[in-house]
């Protein structure tokens, strides 16, 4: 190849690696911001106590979770956060949260992005940079429950895992390339592209969400949201990743998850496919996510605190 067209080629690559770097002051927030978190019990279990509580989000309204802590075994624990998608809520993952404090690890559940007064998590509502700070808002966030998990000195901070469904997989796409305290993620259901979804989806969300925009509006929407979109960092992950995609998705989603798991590349990072619809309700895909952590996390087994939870249920029997 010629010199001027190595020179060339050089230069492009530097600007392409040197791109994310310059978008992640969009991630930025104020770490010393105090937490004036409240806290209350929600329940115990035999081997774990169930909190709820809230903390000020880092762009206002608070941010609402379930903590789930060991009540034996003795610490430093593993810590992991699960973030659950649209439509869901925070009770999704506690029966997972409570499997790990057995195995030896705190789980947070946080609701994200942070509701409240003054708070409008409806993105139907938004465009321009609205619509870009509210998905870049949900990456902030979970970086705050970040430094929130790691404010517990029963919580080792070089066992930190993270798990999220759909926004919470594009969340957590884009923290695995900018945030290097998490040790390892679950991304299930996610998109690459944020601003691609948008614009293809078929869902009659987005086609009333497009239909609301002029085309320069929308046109320039995308172009913004595409900014904070996953696959322009996904490239820079450099920690274990699981990729969770569904069979049964919607065709866009199918792609995108797909092409995610390509983004990321390398053989720390494999693909399961499911046979479920974007809501993951799937006991394989559980029982994956749990016994990922317990590999990653160092945990201790989950298999035989499985078959003790089944022991001791009390519910009908065959």
């Amino acid at each position: 190849m010629h010199p001027a067209a190595v020179s060339t080629l050089t230069v492009k690559l530097t600007i392409v690696l040197a791109l994310p770097l310059a978008l992640h002051g969009q991630f930025d927030y104020d770490r010393a911001q105090p937490f004036d978190h409240s806290m209350e019990r929600l329940a115990s279990k035999p081997h774990a106590e169930l909190f709820g509580g809230s903390f000020p989000g880092p762009r206002g309204g608070r941010i609402n979770y379930v903590l789930v802590v060991p009540n034996k075994g003795k610490p430093p624990y593993a810590g992991v956060i699960f973030q659950h998608g649209g439509g869901q809520s925070m009770s999704n993952y506690i029966s997972e949260a409570i499997v790990l404090a057995r195995a030896g690890a705190v789980s947070i559940i946080p609701d994200a992005p942070a509701r409240g007064e003054g708070k409008n998590s409806d993105i139907r509502a938004m465009k321009l940079e609205a619509s870009r700070d509210y998905w870049a808002e949900i990456v902030i966030s979970q970086r705050r429950v970040l430094d929130f998990l790691l404010t517990r000195r029963d919580v080792d901070p070089r066992r930190i895992g993270y798990a999220g469904h759909s926004y919470g997989g594009i969340a957590g796409a884009v923290l695995a390339g900018i945030e290097k305290r998490i040790a390892t993620f679950i991304l299930i259901g996610l998109v690459a592209s944020s601003a691609r979804h948008m614009e293809e989806n078929g869902l009659d969300f987005w086609r009333q969400y497009r239909s609301s925009l002029s085309p320069e509006d929308l046109r320039r929407t995308l172009e913004l949201v595409s900014q904070v979109d996953p696959e322009r960092f996904l490239p820079q992950a450099t920690a274990p990743i699981l990729f969770q995609c569904a069979r049964f998705d919607s065709e866009d989603l199918i792609r995108e998850c797909g092409i995610a798991h390509k983004l990321a590349g390398s053989s720390t990072k494999p693909l399961r496919w499911y046979d479920v619809d974007h809501n993951f309700v799937d006991l394989e895909a559980t029982r994956d996510r749990l016994y990922w952590l317990e590999k990653q996390l160092r945990l201790a087994p989950v298999r035989p605190v499985l078959e003790r939870l089944l022991r001791e249920g009390k519910g009908p029997q065959p």
